[in-house]
């Protein structure tokens, strides 16, 4: 009997890597102002997204699944692990926690656990891949969840944004800070606060420079682990080419670092990530 994985639809994945996981998903939706609403089940035209949320003047909003929908996904299994949004940034995980009670109230005898990635995208990935090996090298549930809860303790994310837009719509950037920022060609780099929450972690002017500065800051951060002994994940937006060269750059000079997984955003990062942003989780 193996323990079944699921997420909610901001873990980025190819749909190869989802069926080696044996992962399932449980779908958010992006609302775009006017009434153009996508459900992220794997088949958004991410461009076509892009472009409806550059056209639109108010921020793109989401809708986490319902308790209802991870339930669904749940009712099969006898054993499984859930994997959702940070809580600071979605009400993903409280959903799946409804819906762990729900399912348990019916069928006391399965075993669900939820995990709040404190991350999206990347980091969501990151975790799955770490369960994953857990249970395929025969850890029970019970042994598998304070790994776990460790591994996202230490992990970090960090993120660059070529496009401040949505962050300027949203409100986590003000409009002001976000016009000198366009001007200046400032390109933040963010990062989790350990919590679940986004901070800024640099400023930078210039994407180049700042790409360059993200791969400085994951070799700082990495420096005291092992050699060749970590996985990065990389989700990137719209930018394929701009995504293997930032591997190429890891691998060189992050020496911790043992694979870089690359992976496109889906719709849900993407109007976290904005045209030509990059996540990387470690």
């Amino acid at each position: 009997m193996s323990i079944q994985l699921i997420a909610d639809s901001c873990c980025d994945t190819t749909p190869e890597l989802q069926q080696r996981l044996g992962l399932v998903k449980a779908p958010l939706k992006i609302n775009i102002a006017g009434g153009k609403t996508y459900i992220d089940d794997g088949g958004v035209d991410i461009p076509t997204l892009i472009a409806d949320m550059k056209a639109s003047k108010a921020a793109a909003s989401s809708a986490c699944p319902s308790p209802e929908e991870f339930a669904e996904l749940m009712r099969p299994c006898d054993e499984c692990f859930v994997v959702t949004l940070s809580s600071k940034l979605s009400g993903s995980y409280n959903a799946a926690r409804v819906a762990m009670d729900m399912v348990r109230e019916a069928h006391p005898e399965k075993k669900i656990h939820v995990f709040d990635s404190k991350s999206a995208a990347a980091g969501e990935l990151q975790i799955a891949l770490f369960l994953k090996e857990r249970i395929d090298a025969g850890e029970s549930f019970e042994a598998i969840i304070p790994q776990a809860e460790a591994f996202i303790a230490n992990m970090r994310t960090l993120f660059v944004l070529e496009d401040l837009g949505n962050f300027v719509k949203n409100g986590r950037l003000n409009k002001v800070t976000g016009i000198v920022a366009s001007i200046l060609s400032l390109c933040p780099i963010m990062s989790d606060d350990g919590h679940g929450e986004v901070k800024m972690a640099a400023k930078v002017r210039g994407l180049q420079n700042a790409l360059t500065r993200l791969v400085d800051l994951v070799a700082e951060q990495t420096a005291d682990r092992a050699k060749k002994s970590l996985t990065l994940v990389l989700a990137y937006c719209n930018c394929p080419e701009r995504a293997a060269s930032l591997r190429a750059a890891f691998l060189s000079k992050c020496e911790a670092l043992r694979e870089v997984l690359m992976v496109p955003t889906g719709g849900l990062s993407t109007v976290y990530a904005n045209n030509g942003g990059g996540v990387v989780a470690f």
